[in-house]
């Protein structure tokens, strides 16, 4: 039997890869998980596993080929096995919609009248063990889940279809205003979630680092992710106008938290961006549920000098290089489109904005946050996620900070640079919602 290999998605707003290179050649034995080909996407650049074990029998799509997300590329046959070319093509070719008739499953009975869920004299909601186990497990806040069993008893099913309605069917970008008139750019996605997830990222990157990562969260989480002030699409107002150190950024984005009567967060900050998370949690503890710190700024004082000398140049195209080949472990992650990107932020008062917020933190060759004395005032659970090779902040200031929460836990990724969101996206994405469902428990 046929499988057809597919075009992935990565990411939230991915929809279509370019194929840089076919690993194997057609008519080549392949197993199961073998990198067979390698594509490149906006976000980034990563080979691709064979869906099933057989022969790679027909490629249908050649290096340079820009294909839709799903669309077929290649089809790999059982050992022995022939197609002709209608065979081939039957395969490949859209699959006609089904009729909306067709589509709709036979009702087993009359349908059950939806209310809202009884409580009991204690307050407590009548939901069954099972439905409260599922809702724990999806992220859905029974308060909000109508009851279609005996009595108003919330049922599992109830559970689900309130999951199922909840989610959102693509990414939805806005702007916050903010009382100084500064606009902060964020995106939103995923079902409603007793938990939210706040994604900050680091000096120079803007949310689109966040894709892949929120892209394996989706299903279970909502989330924002907000471009910094001066980076990404946020305002990139004159440094003489606007406070850029940390105290200023994170007021910015408790504001724009604020704006839309969020629930307390979980507040995941990489680099520069785990020190506005930091300091979101010392100064406004309400706005935080947890935080998840990626090879955090503002655990210690190191900080690379290359970094330094790269941000105190001139932009552009070769700073960026720079700046990527930096960031990452896996060069092959330092591709044109990424770089093309962040030198396209660096325009229109970017590159003054991202300079201001480099001065401000890194005076004097060091960390300057002040926020070392006051981690061990934070109540919040913490999760720190380190890549085992950054160049940037080094992974002995994770170590160090076990000892300052609290309630710490350390994850540390091998063969991983400064950006394992990137790197290691499946892995953090995984690691984000594991920290998330036990916070629940």
């Amino acid at each position: 039997m046929a499988t057809i290999v597919k075009m992935p998605k990565w990411g939230l707003t991915m929809t279509q890869g370019t194929i840089v290179d076919w690993l194997v050649e057609e008519g080549a034995e392949v197993s199961e998980g073998d990198m067979i080909l390698t594509v490149e996407t906006e976000k980034a650049v990563d080979d691709v596993g064979a869906p099933a074990s057989g022969v790679l029998y027909k490629i249908v799509a050649p290096a340079g080929s820009e294909i839709d997300v799903s669309g077929p590329i290649a089809l790999i046959v059982e050992s022995g096995e022939s197609l002709s070319d209608a065979e081939i093509d039957a395969l490949i070719k859209p699959e006609s919609a089904a009729p909306a008739e067709a589509a709709m499953p036979a009702e087993a009975g009359t349908r059950r009248e939806r209310q809202s869920a009884r409580r009991d004299a204690g307050g407590r909601i009548n939901a069954s063990p099972a439905a409260k186990k599922l809702a724990a497990a999806l992220g859905v806040e029974l308060t909000e889940v109508e009851a279609t069993g005996p009595g108003g008893r919330i049922t599992s099913d109830d559970v689900q279809r309130a999951a199922d309605e909840n989610v959102d069917p693509s990414p939805t970008e806005g702007v916050a205003t903010l009382a100084s008139g500064r606009t902060v750019h964020y995106l939103d996605a995923g079902p409603k979630s007793n938990r939210p997830i706040v994604f900050i990222h680091g000096l120079g990157g803007s949310l689109s680092s966040w894709q892949l990562v929120m892209g394996g969260l989706a299903s279970g989480h909502r989330m924002t992710a907000v471009d910094l002030p001066g980076h990404g699409g946020s305002a990139k107002s004159a440094p003489a106008e606007t406070d850029y150190s940390v105290t200023g950024i994170a007021a910015d984005v408790a504001e724009t938290l604020t704006t839309g009567n969020r629930k307390p967060s979980i507040l995941v900050g990489h680099s520069l961006g785990g020190a506005v998370a930091l300091k979101l949690a010392v100064d406004h503890p309400d706005l935080v549920a947890g935080l998840v710190l990626i090879d955090s700024a503002a655990l210690g004082s190191s900080i690379s000098q290359e970094l330094l000398d790269l941000m105190g140049g001139s932009s552009g195209v070769e700073t960026a290089r720079g700046l990527l080949s930096l960031f990452f472990q896996d060069q092959k992650l330092v591709t044109d489109r990424g770089i093309e990107e962040m030198a396209g932020f660096h325009e229109d008062g970017g590159w003054a904005a991202q300079q201001a917020v480099a001065n401000a933190a890194f005076s004097g060759g060091s960390q300057q946050f002040g926020l070392f004395s006051e981690l061990g005032s934070i109540d919040k659970p913490v999760l720190l996620i380190w890549g085992e090779h950054d160049r940037v902040i080094p992974l002995s200031d994770a170590v160090a900070a076990l000892t300052v929460f609290p309630d710490g836990l350390l994850k540390v990724l091998p063969d991983t640079g400064h950006v394992p969101q990137v790197e290691r996206a499946e892995a953090v994405a995984t690691a984000i919602d594991r920290f998330v469902r036990s916070l629940d428990r």
